[in-house]
């Protein structure tokens, strides 16, 4: 007899020993009848009551002892199939983990895996719908040029000044490049440094997360941390990436000649080519080629460096962080039962009977 019994629910193809198969792909016949069903028809058996959905119950997910959650994985497995997105939703792994499972973990960030990657798709998210558009936002030489032409015309209205307004509204534009060019310049290092600063506050805090207990935090902290889970900071995927943006960081920090020096013997690249000696106290920005400076660039090549960090330094399983945690389940189970709902869609448009 079944550990759990789900005979209340009604539901018509449900069995102690249900299966899943891959449901057959639809075949179109064009002489087909109105009102004839097919044998794909016949088949499905349709979504179940949103009402019943709404039961925890229903989708195997059941309280144990501790406040955790015991998965009824054949059941869980249903479940997803009934609500019409069984692949995307249950993790294959699942089923070798028995009839019953309770997760490793409770909370999706109880994975540092998740913890950093979440982190890194908010500041991507920021990046792009935030920051980026702020550039379109300074005042640009063509601003500039069209500025003084409308004012001195609308001042003077006179068409026979015209070639004079002309040369005036050139005149602004070149005068406005430099000043263009330079506020460009600062935003970009300016968000660079904040997302640099980002990640290394979410690696320390992905340290604390594992009972990381200094009270200070450098790159020699992060490779003395990597020796003692017994690896090699340097065989960690990207980790050129990592200590590139470090060094430049330390430039536009300091502005001093050490950490010129740095940049230059590790990754001369980022360091325009000039004959002119940088001295203390310059301004670092100055001296960066930004055609080797990308923040698209970093956000993007520091996942494989974080990713390899939490599998070989924390030993977590990157595929089993995904979904091994009970929060997984009840959210997965709020989101196909009423994805509208889960999204906040009804809210949006309107149309939440709580509106």
């Amino acid at each position: 007899m079944a550990k759990y019994d789900y005979s209340r629910f009604k539901d018509p193809d449900w069995s102690d020993d249900w299966v899943y198969q891959k449901p057959k792909p639809y075949t179109y016949n064009p002489d087909k009848e109105p009102n004839e069903t097919t044998e794909e028809e016949k088949e499905y058996v349709g979504w179940p009551d949103p009402q019943i959905a709404c039961d925890k119950e229903y989708w195997g997910i059941h309280e144990v002892k501790g406040g955790r959650l015991e998965i009824d994985v054949r059941r869980f497995e249903y479940a997803c199939y009934r609500c019409g997105d069984h692949d995307p939703y249950f993790p294959e792994a699942l089923r070798k983990k028995g009839p019953h499972y309770i997760a490793s973990k409770v909370h999706r960030h109880d994975y540092t895996f998740n913890y950093l990657m979440d982190s890194i798709r908010n500041l991507k998210e920021d990046w792009n719908y935030e920051y980026k558009p702020l550039f379109n936002k300074v005042f640009s030489p063509k601003d500039a040029e069209d500025n003084y032409r409308t004012n001195t015309m609308m001042m003077f209205g006179d068409s026979e000044m015209f070639d004079s307004v002309e040369l005036g509204s050139k005149w602004a534009y070149f005068n406005r490049m430099n000043t263009y060019y330079r506020i460009q310049a600062e935003l970009y290092y300016t968000f660079l440094t904040k997302v640099i600063i980002e990640i290394h506050r979410i690696i320390l805090r992905a340290m604390t997360m594992q009972l990381y207990q200094n009270t200070e935090y450098s790159v020699f902290d992060l490779k003395t941390y990597c020796n003692g889970a017994g690896v090699d900071f340097y065989h960690l995927k990207n980790w050129k990436v990592y200590l590139k943006y470090n060094d430049i960081y330390n430039f536009l920090k300091h502005n001093s000649i050490q950490a010129y020096e740095k940049l230059k013997k590790f990754n001369s690249k980022c360091l325009i080519e000039t004959d002119q000696k940088y001295e203390n106290g310059m301004f670092a920005m100055d001296w960066l080629n930004s055609k080797e400076i990308n923040i698209d660039e970093l956000l993007s090549d520091i996942v494989p460096f974080l990713q390899d960090f939490c599998k070989k330094v924390l030993g977590e399983d990157l595929k089993q962080a995904e979904w091994d945690y009970d929060d997984y389940f009840i959210e997965t189970q709020k989101e196909l039962e009423d994805p509208m709902e889960h999204f906040g869609i009804y809210g949006a448009c309107g149309m939440s009977p709580w509106d």
